[in-house]
């Protein structure tokens, strides 16, 4: 006996495919709607659920026309037909196989049945959307639970991604607010890997400040390192009308600072190097600590791994990071990493960038505001 499963939108496709599989002579066990899930289980489509039988002969006949099963069925001896009684062999074989079909369609329909291994299906596509976003696995599951309103055990319930937010925001606390630099900050250093656009983003941040007319705005740049790495800062120092000045080694920050007396805010500019080393980290340590710089600003790309960022985040705690910064919002589309690293690290979030137009592609945003694409995503089936 052949027991196969067909899961189709209409009743016809399912009939054409039994029959070009089966063979004409197959039986339509069951029939049931079920709902398929598609896109990390964020949603679901109507579908006929069709359980068919066939003996293996039949099946033999697949694709067969009805008048050649016939004939070939005409062709069998009349008493190979006819010498199975009710109460014969064949009858207890019969008996037994259907007693087998109804078993697989028992078990199969448990198995439709039984919950995610969590026990907790909401739970579970809640927990794989958050992942999927760049979300820490333990977060993922504690901002899921206390989205459907759980503390420690799993039970039936249903959630939203407005209620994902809200359980994100209520979590961080003033953590999810946007902390811009402060105005009784006058030296504001900034930090990071290479590549993740922090003189591209100090320019920004000092166009504000200039347009804005209300302090008096200085460049600092310990950056000789990148070729033309000066001369870009240069071109945004003549531009906006504000002084610069270069430190080549932390023997020269005394003298660049004094230079720029005059001005109220000073951002520094740090060479971009790589975060994952300790040699690195410690470079640039010796770099900042003659500054002595009032905030310290961690640059982060949102094109970077989460697994990656994470690290960096960590690797650059000896230099008593105070901010993120998080740039190339327009390049991706998963957002989970900002509150994740906002968590993970209990630091806020000062700015954000959406693009290489100065000064332009810059913006103060809650966590809140960040998440609003999730607000797309539905997990309800």
């Amino acid at each position: 006996m052949i027991v196969r499963r067909y899961v189709v939108k209409e009743m016809p496709e399912a009939v054409a495919s039994i029959r070009r599989e089966l063979g004409q002579d197959a039986v339509i066990l069951s029939t049931r709607n079920i709902r398929v899930r598609k896109w990390l289980g964020l949603r679901s489509e109507r579908r006929i659920e069709v359980m068919a039988a066939a003996k293996e002969d039949l099946a033999a006949t697949a694709g067969a026309t009805f008048g050649q099963a016939l004939k070939r069925a005409m062709s069998e001896s009349a008493g190979e037909r006819s010498s199975a009684s009710p109460g014969s062999e064949a009858w207890s074989q019969l008996a037994s196989e259907i007693a087998e079909i109804k078993q697989m369609l028992a078990e199969a329909r448990s198995r439709d049945r039984a919950p995610s291994p969590d026990g907790h299906e909401p739970l579970h596509r809640w927990r794989a959307f958050l992942q999927a976003e760049g979300v820490d696995a333990v977060l993922a599951d504690r901002w899921a639970r206390m989205a459907l309103g759980e503390s420690d055990a799993p039970r039936s319930g249903s959630a939203s991604a407005d209620g994902l937010i809200e359980a994100i925001q209520s979590d961080l606390g003033a953590l999810a607010h946007p902390a811009p630099i402060r105005r009784d900050s006058r030296v504001v250093a900034f930090v990071g890997p290479t590549g993740v656009g922090k003189t591209t983003t100090i320019a920004k941040i000092a166009a504000l400040h200039v347009l804005a007319g209300q302090r008096r705005v200085g460049l600092l740049t310990t950056d000789t390192f990148r070729i033309a790495a000066v001369e870009q800062l240069k071109t945004y120092a003549d531009i906006l009308n504000v002084p610069i000045a270069i430190a080549d080694e932390p023997e020269d920050v005394s003298s660049a600072l004094a230079s720029l007396q005059s001005c109220d805010l000073v951002l520094v500019d740090t060479a971009g190097r790589n975060f994952l080393n300790p040699a690195s980290i410690e470079q640039t340590k010796r770099m900042l600590t003659p500054i002595e710089a009032d905030e310290v600003l961690l640059v982060v790309s949102l094109a970077t791994k989460p697994t990656d960022a994470l690290k960096v985040a960590n690797m650059a705690k000896p230099l008593s990071v105070d901010k993120f910064i998080f740039t190339k919002l327009d390049e991706t589309e998963s957002v989970g990493m900002i509150p994740s690293l906002v968590a993970l690290c209990q630091l806020p979030i000062a700015y954000v960038t959406t693009g290489q137009n100065v000064p332009d592609d810059i913006d103060i945003l809650s966590v809140p505001d960040l998440l609003t694409p999730w607000k797309e995503a539905r997990t309800d089936g």
